[in-house]
């Protein structure tokens, strides 16, 4: 009589069905860490951006100056410069920082944001407003009113953010497509 031994191993079809079921998991997976990875650059680029608007704001009152925030794009980014009002000249966010605002005495380059496109998202102001705020006056009052900028992803999730006439932002999800985001008035 023949005995067999219990071996404690795994035998090549139990390691087979492990590695599909494994493969399977991950296929699953990674595009859903990619669209997470995506929404939280989203928020965050929204994030800066809100805090950016608020700064100029304040910058506008503590200067007792005009205070612009101007939107620009280009194949490689989109882009902001929050800087003094000039009469002549703008600021250009594409340039490298420290360099975007032509050498004039008016002209003060407070900050600079470039968004590579590689990150997919954009920043961008949306149709028929311009692509300047302006924050003025003692109380830092913005003009236009009801500025608006779109940041957009390409999985279809976006976030808006408009400032009030009194300067201030407020951020809403365009079509719900960010949950935990209350959903733009149409």
């Amino acid at each position: 009589m023949q005995r067999h031994r219990n071996s404690p191993g795994f035998t090549i079809i139990e390691l087979m069905l492990v590695i599909a079921v494994t493969a399977v998991v991950v296929t699953l997976a990674v595009p859903s860490l990619r669209d997470f990875m995506i929404r939280q650059r989203l928020k965050a680029v929204n994030a800066e951006l809100v805090n950016d608007l608020q700064f100029a704001r304040s910058e506008s009152i503590t200067r007792s100056r005009a205070v612009r925030v101007t939107f620009r794009n280009n194949e490689a980014m989109t882009c902001y410069t929050i800087h003094t009002r000039g009469l002549l000249g703008d600021c250009d966010c594409r340039q490298p920082a420290g360099t975007v605002c032509p050498d004039l005495p008016e002209l003060v380059e407070i900050k600079t944001v470039q968004v590579p496109r590689s990150t997919s998202v954009l920043v961008e102001p949306l149709d028929g407003i311009g692509n300047v705020v302006l924050f003025s006056g003692p109380k830092g009052l913005a003009t236009p009113d009801a500025f608006q900028v779109g940041v957009q992803s390409p999985i279809g999730a976006s976030l808006r953010t408009t400032t009030n006439a009194l300067g201030r932002p407020q951020v809403c999800s365009p079509g719900a497509s960010l949950h935990g985001v209350v959903a733009c008035a149409e």
